[in-house]
């Protein structure tokens, strides 16, 4: 295989190699961090290069290999891990100028210790936007992280650099975290496939009972691969769960016979553009002709529930906000200050009639879903927007969040694929299911990998144009 050959093909394809001795993961790193060299300048998507800890973990990964001892299905391959994901010796800075100088971290955060028990080479961190409360590339420490497929466009966010860098080819997979989307909406705008497990599934500190480490990939199958590692239990996580019944099956979930929602809008003032519904509605067909039961489901709400929600992020971000030293707090994102301002003055009993509102709006979701085996939806409800952006509606961020925001408050399991390409550029579907059930999320959705209209050429972002491929 050629160079980028190699770093473009499916992780199994680099583990042949490996068994067969044709390649080595110190030969895979080396490309791969001559391609970060030569790809990273056009998306800005590392945040941080750890070539000396990659290298030592290459050479362990080449000595097993080559004694027939590797580890499991990551062992010698070059991943990502957030910013926000703490692994020793490594920056932590949440996406934010005022971080700058917080000293570098003294322990590894579960996917982090994970996937260096599992042999993976992390050869480094990707960026993100100012406290991860943002859906796009944009960073008051790091700049503006750009879409691959078209430099000009957004790579979504908050797991910003995870999906900038994997649609260059750099790594295999990536951890990234969500709170309203984060790692669905950048596959969404780069053309992968993520997970959002069910809350406790993937352990991650701050315990929390909303935000989740999910898996990032261009295939299904990488995604599972790193899903399997990332979901052992961990005592640190109060909410981890107990592990899971063995590996994840690789077998695609085929629909015949499932009840199947389609969900198009949420409620008021809350839908999507015809591009994205076009490519909903091909995912459709596909599981219709597949013997699924298909039906178009009615909006979920009738009043918009999103301003709850919002103001619970605020909250959130207010507190962040105020833990940075007084003098430092200008260096904060413009747009992130801006908007989560209103936090600081909300009472404690504001905050607890916003967390009921959240609640009640929660179980609209969960029982409309529970209607279904699973439901499909957009991810985003554009074909995404210019890189500088900090989202749909600058003054609420995360406001474009809406269909993936929820599966995070019911804690059901959601992925993210990639099932259309309108104008050159890609669009995402959502597959929902129940809790519990993220290794059957992710078997239908490599069901629908497989009927996808599109065969991916992965882009070089060195070579794009902006403004359209």
């Amino acid at each position: 295989m050629s160079d980028d050959a190699v770093l473009d093909s499916p992780a199994d394809a680099v583990r042949e190699a490996y068994r067969s001795g044709a390649m080595t993961p110190v030969d895979v790193l080396t490309l791969t961090l001559a391609r970060i060299d030569a790809r990273n300048p056009a998306v800005n998507a590392m945040a941080y290069v750890d070539a000396d800890g990659a290298a030592a973990a290459a050479e362990a990964a080449t000595r097993r290999w080559a004694a027939g001892a590797p580890l499991g299905p990551l062992d010698g391959l070059p991943v990502t891990i957030k910013d926000s994901v703490h692994a020793v010796g490594t920056p932590w800075r949440h996406g934010c100028a005022a971080n700058a100088d917080v000293p570098d971290s003294t322990f590894d955060s579960p996917p982090a210790a994970r996937l260096k028990e599992a042999g993976a080479v992390i050869v480094g961190k990707t960026t993100m936007p100012d406290f991860g409360m943002m859906a796009a590339g944009v960073s008051s420490l790091y700049g503006i992280t750009r879409n691959p497929w078209d430099t000009s466009r957004n790579s979504g966010g908050s797991s910003a650099g995870a999906g900038a860098a994997l649609a260059s080819g750099i790594g295999f997979s990536a951890v990234g975290t969500d709170i309203a989307g984060s790692v669905r909406l950048p596959a969404g705008h780069c053309g992968l496939v993520a997970l959002k497990p069910t809350q406790g599934r993937v352990p991650h500190t701050a315990p929390s009972t909303m935000r989740s480490a999910g898996p990032m990939g261009r295939t299904v199958d990488d995604v599972m691969d790193m899903y399997d590692v990332l979901s052992g239990p961990d005592a640190r996580d109060l909410w981890s769960l107990a592990p899971s019944s063995g590996s994840t099956p690789r077998d695609p979930l085929a629909p015949s016979g499932l009840r199947i929602g389609v969900l198009p809008e949420l409620g008021p003032n809350f839908g999507a553009d015809d591009a994205v519904l076009a490519v909903l509605a091909d995912a459709a067909a596909a599981l219709r002709d597949g013997g699924a039961d298909v039906s178009t489901m009615a909006p979920l709400f009738r009043d918009d529930p999103y301003p709850a929600l919002d103001r619970l992020f605020q909250v959130r971000a207010a507190a962040e906000l105020e833990s940075i030293r007084e003098d430092l707090r200008e260096l904060v994102h413009p747009a992130i200050r801006g908007w989560c301002a209103p936090g600081a003055d909300r009472s404690a009993t504001d905050f607890t009639r916003d967390g009921e509102a959240v609640a009640r709006s929660a179980e609209l979701v969960r029982a409309a879903t529970a209607e279904f085996d699973y439901v499909i939806s957009p991810v985003i409800p554009t074909v995404g927007f210019a890189a500088e952006e900090v989202g749909l509606d600058p003054s609420h961020p995360l406001a474009h969040c809406g269909f993936t925001a929820w599966a995070n408050q019911t804690a059901q399991p959601a992925a993210a694929l990639c099932f259309g390409f309108p104008g050159g550029m890609p669009v995402g579907i959502q597959v929902i299911g129940p809790r519990f059930a993220d290794a059957e999320v992710l078997r239908l959705t490599k069901w629908l990998e497989s009927k996808r209209p599109d065969t991916i050429t992965w882009p070089d972002p060195a070579a794009v144009r902006t403004g359209g491929n």
